[in-house]
């Protein structure tokens, strides 16, 4: 009786069993793959010291994209997230950055911030 089943039923075990097999090799192939190297122009640019307010780098053309037409007031934002991150010296690079670039108003509030660190 249980060799009647196993007869009929062969090719189905045979075809789950190679289907298990190799989703679990697809799978360790998976785990186990190298993982990418950071390109030589990404690894220099971390290497770097951080620009003072443009983190990781971003064109100016990607900070207006995210900004809009006041990329400063962006900077400031970002500055106040760093800082209740607790993060204050990234935060302090931005805001000697606004400092130097922003508008007068824009550079009274860097400066307010910057008391705070």
């Amino acid at each position: 009786m249980i060799l009647q089943i196993i007869d009929c039923y062969l090719s189905i075990l045979v075809a789950i069993g190679t289907s298990s097999i190799a989703a679990f090799i697809i799978g360790l192939y998976f785990i186990f793959k190298k993982k990418p190297t950071i390109s030589p122009i990404l690894k220099k640019q971390d290497d770097q010291k951080m620009q003072p307010a443009l983190v990781n780098n971003p064109s100016f053309h990607d900070m207006t994209a995210i900004a809009g037409d006041d990329v400063m007031a962006t900077q400031l934002d970002l500055a106040r997230a760093y800082m209740e991150a607790g993060r204050n010296q990234l935060a302090k690079k931005i805001l000697e950055y606004v400092v130097t670039q922003g508008t007068a108003i824009q550079q009274q509030e860097a400066l307010q911030l910057l008391s705070y660190i």
